[in-house]
């Protein structure tokens, strides 16, 4: 496996045709009172071929500094940054790993290649709109994410049910 950053040479409108976004979720994170509760709340995630496309054209648009995961020139998992600072952070725009690729270290990898890439733009922390699952909140603590004591107030207006977290380095 190669981490690498995204361009036209390596990554195109078409390299996350054979991506599985696939994520079936039982249990989310809520806050009360402070503190991050599980919650049953069942619910499935999946990208059609035509969110692949724009997501695709996303990573390639030039807005985003994107690092991909590449398995013998398949693309497996992607990072998408912004580029400027809130706060002296840094925000993961998007961030996956393929369906059959998970808890292969992948993850980790592409966390590290963004948190590299973030510190030399200065950034002193990375920040993320993390989708309440379970499994996602999980990854990211295990990263050594927390509750974001400052949440970004246009990430929380678009994703009211995310849980806002940041690491600082």
């Amino acid at each position: 496996m190669e981490i690498a950053l995204i361009d036209r040479n390596n990554f195109g409108t078409e390299s996350l045709d054979g991506f599985s976004r696939y994520q079936s979720v039982k249990n989310v994170y809520r806050i009360s009172d402070g503190k991050l509760h599980l919650v049953y709340h069942p619910f499935t995630e999946d990208w059609t071929p035509e969110r692949k496309r724009e997501k695709a054209k996303e990573a390639l648009s030039g807005r985003y500094i994107a690092y991909g995961a590449f398995e013998d020139g398949a693309v497996v998992g992607l990072i998408m940054l912004r580029p400027g600072l809130n706060m002296g952070r840094m925000m993961i725009d998007s961030f996956h790993v393929s369906t059959e690729h998970r808890r292969w270290g992948i993850g980790r990898a592409l966390f590290e290649a963004a948190r590299k890439e973030a510190a030399g733009r200065g950034a002193n922390a990375l920040y993320a709109s993390a989708c309440s699952a379970q499994e996602t909140v999980d990854f990211y603590m295990a990263m050594g994410f927390a509750v974001s004591k400052t949440p970004i107030s246009s990430c929380v207006a678009e994703e009211p049910w995310d849980i806002q977290m940041e690491c600082e380095f």
